[in-house]
């Protein structure tokens, strides 16, 4: 499956934030809960929640931190 190069940036946005959160969050339900009873569950809830959150958020702030760090690049 070939990806055409303007849906590049959107497709990896969307994995990044992915991993992510995925990590983020197996190491806090980790953290606070252990390996308990359930702790699939309350990992997957807290998984879906973040990602829910975070890719709408990475989506608006990317273009702002380009246009920013674009002033100081230096060809």
């Amino acid at each position: 499956m070939k990806i055409k190069r303007k849906n590049e940036m959107k497709i990896t946005l969307v994995i990044m934030v992915l991993i992510m959160t995925m990590i983020v969050t197996l190491a806090s339900v980790t953290l606070n809960f252990g390996f308990t009873d359930g702790f699939l569950l309350k990992w997957l809830k807290a998984w879906g929640f973040s990602f829910v959150i975070a890719l709408p958020v990475v989506i608006a702030i990317v273009p702002a931190i380009k246009k920013t760090l674009s002033k100081f690049i230096i060809d």
